[in-house]
């Protein structure tokens, strides 16, 4: 399935097409937009200056979400159902379903990609079959929730989340993680719910936290063990 097409891209691909047109060089912003290739080498010393310091950085959506086909199994300590698995199929549109499967029910997602968000469209539990739909019916699915915004940076309020972590480690039984993004939600009694992110895999962790006074942490944890791609 293709991936999204950043604006830039795309205003070059629309300039080669330009058929007989002079040819100009691409010039990084604030650079002296009238240089052509009749100048070359002024051209070359314009294409080569470097983006301009604090220039937001492109994001691909769909790393944020496991590859399409795949299997991902987490490996959980703390209750029965820490286990699970995820199922990711891309669909149309730009949307991609997951199944999560902790074996005692499976849970269907539905999300829509966009070039700065990803939003949950469609959440089914005791969701036993491949989920069918057109085109034109994905669309017309309204938003339920934000699951993740771009660029995610630290302080940035999602929903119910918030990012506290964007270069943190993380190891996993499947492999150590860099730069890991955090998101992190508070609920009754002082939990703490944590979801940790990595650019090309999406989710790899989840944690849960709660302590009750004279009690001991209640702690549960799920992580990837384990990637199938077709």
């Amino acid at each position: 399935m293709p991936r999204l097409i950043s604006c830039s891209a795309a205003l070059v691909l629309l300039l080669g097409a330009c058929g007989n047109e002079e040819p100009e060089v691409q010039i990084p912003p604030g650079s002296d937009t009238n240089i052509t290739a009749d100048d070359p080498e002024r051209a070359e010393e314009a294409v080569s200056e470097p983006a301009s310091e604090g220039e937001a950085t492109t994001v691909d959506p769909y790393d944020y979400l496991m590859p399409d086909g795949s299997t991902a199994s987490f490996l959980g300590e703390g209750i029965e159902y820490a286990n699970f698995t995820l199922r990711t199929v891309y669909l149309e549109g730009e949307h991609v379903a997951v199944y999560e499967n902790n074996g005692g029910t499976v849970a269907l997602r539905v999300y829509r990609l966009s070039e700065d968000a990803i939003e949950l469209v469609e959440e089914q539990v005791e969701f036993y079959e491949d989920y069918t739909a057109t085109r034109e019916e994905l669309e017309a699915l309204e938003p339920i929730r934000t699951y993740l915004t771009f660029p995610l940076e630290s302080g940035m309020v999602i929903g119910e989340r918030t990012v506290v972590e964007t270069e943190t480690t993380v190891e996993t039984p499947y492999k150590n993680f860099e730069q890991v993004v955090v998101l992190e939600s508070k609920g009754e009694q002082d939990s703490l719910s944590r979801s940790y992110f990595a650019e090309g895999y999406g989710e790899i962790k989840r944690e849960y936290r709660m302590q009750e006074e004279g009690q001991e942490e209640f702690v549960v944890t799920s992580v990837l063990e384990e990637l199938e791609t077709e």
